[in-house]
């Protein structure tokens, strides 16, 4: 029988977060059991050793959160001051085009390895913005119509 991936995936991605971000300890040596026993005995070999291999690292700890600088921290602050904008439409616009400036200085000032961590946080913010300017729809305040006319 072959061994089912998504369904592997799915309980080790499970099992994952229990061990690693739950609030309750788990039993590590309890979930690698489960895990392996969703791999079947005639699974392929290369089934087995990247399964195995899983399982074992499931042991292994994440690494902990990078630390951050003052200037990411303030881009952050940046981000959630503006998102969601407030006010009128220009005034949307004009709220995030300011923190998409702001968090851009951030980042010119910032050390090379969190540039464009620090940038990337605009992308949201300039993706609204476009919509704004052009939306798909007609913006209003009434919901949209029935289908009944």
């Amino acid at each position: 029988m072959p061994l089912d991936i998504p369904a592997f995936n799915n309980a080790f991605n499970r099992a994952y977060e229990r061990v690693h971000r739950g609030a309750r300890p788990t039993d590590l040596a309890a979930e690698q059991q489960k895990l392996r026993a969703l791999v079947p005995d005639d699974a392929s070999e290369h089934d087995h050793t990247w399964t195995g291999q899983l399982v074992d690292d499931l042991a292994v700890p994440p690494p902990p959160p990078p630390e951050r600088s003052e200037l990411y921290k303030e881009a952050v602050r940046v981000h959630i001051a503006v998102y969601p904008p407030r006010g009128t439409s220009e005034e949307q616009i004009a709220m995030l085009e300011e923190g998409r400036r702001k968090i851009w200085e951030l980042a010119d000032r910032a050390e090379k390895d969190e540039q464009e961590d620090i940038r990337a946080m605009t992308e949201d913010l300039k993706s609204l913005e476009d919509w704004l300017r052009d939306p798909p729809f007609p913006l209003t305040d009434t919901p949209f119509p029935s289908s009944d006319g």
